[in-house]
């Protein structure tokens, strides 16, 4: 095996159509930072040898994969990392096309892919890849989605030919967020000028094990949540005394990008759960808002749903 500088590496995906059965790559994500790998948990037989030393022997025990996956956030690769979070798809093929992606109330299978990690000539593969968190953010440089993982105990796969697709990538300068008390208020509002700006989709996964097998038998989502937080500057005390009151709102996030490109994330109705004012000596005074949705719907939409146009 040759020594190759990660640059070289790559990241296959391809979505299950049964969890945990294994498929070929449909795309390859151009990724900013991965940290995905195999995870063993030795058992320690510690038991009393008559002997004052404690490691006497161990076994093999729970096995699994788990890491992160971020890239830059675009109109093209994203959209697999936002179907792996919220699982459901709504598919309207046309100038632009339309990718609206959604969670549901029931069930806890989650939506998996298989990744196909390569290191040169090293490759292995991960079944049965599910999403526990996503989290976008943006502040003053590029937007960016970050996707944690849990997989099945990965195997020896063989050499792929990996070719990225790029899609318009988004920016600060991209991003426009609009308040209001519904959904439709919001999408008529002017857009709220924002320091910073993130979004958490959590599907608090729980890997399975059973007895006959050392490897991951089952993955499980449990609770559903939205939150995020963003940050303006102290020119009103609107954010301040929703903080104060629990005044619950409405938020469209919008990136826009060339022709029809567009990511837009709806949240028919959120509370403040943070709102810290906050100054240095010689700075200016801002309030940071964390933010969690509430379970409302409004104009089609349920707790959230994010759209891609490409």
């Amino acid at each position: 095996m040759a020594i190759t500088i990660g640059r070289l590496g790559y990241l296959g995906l391809g979505l299950e159509a049964t969890p945990g059965t294994a498929v070929a790559a449909s795309v390859y994500l151009p990724y900013t930072d991965i940290s995905l790998r195999a995870h063993e948990e030795p058992l320690e037989i510690i038991s009393g040898k008559t002997s004052r030393l404690m490691d006497k022997d161990s076994v093999l025990g729970k096995k699994w994969g788990e890491g992160d996956v971020k890239i830059d956030c675009d109109v093209v690769n994203s959209g697999y990392l936002w179907k792996m979070v919220l699982g459901n798809e709504l598919y309207e093929a046309g100038t632009p096309s339309n990718h609206t992606f959604y969670t549901t109330v029931s069930g806890n299978t989650p939506k998996t892919a298989t990744l196909l990690l390569g290191r040169d000539t090293d490759n292995e593969q991960y079944a049965f890849a599910a999403c526990d968190e996503l989290n976008m953010e943006v502040s003053d440089g590029l937007a960016s989605v970050g996707c944690s993982v849990m997989t099945a105990f990965p195997t020896t796969a063989g050499a792929s030919t990996a070719t990225t697709t790029s899609g318009t990538v988004f920016s600060f300068k991209d991003l426009a967020v609009q308040f209001g008390t519904t959904l439709t208020t919001a999408a008529s509002a002017g857009a709220t000028a924002i320091n910073d700006f993130s979004l958490t989709l959590a599907n608090n996964l729980e890997v399975i094990h059973r007895s006959g097998s050392n490897d991951v038998s089952t993955i499980r989502t449990k609770g559903f949540r939205a939150t995020g937080s963003y940050t303006v500057y102290f020119d009103s005390v609107t954010d301040r005394d929703a903080y104060y009151a629990l005044n619950k709102r409405a938020m469209i996030a919008t990136f826009t990008g060339n022709a029809n490109e567009q990511l837009r994330v709806r949240i028919p109705q959120f509370r403040l759960s943070e709102g810290d004012i906050s100054t240095g000596l010689d700075d200016f005074y801002v309030i940071k808002a964390e933010f969690v949705a509430e379970d409302v719907v409004d104009s089609g939409c349920r707790l959230v749903d994010v759209r891609l146009q490409n």
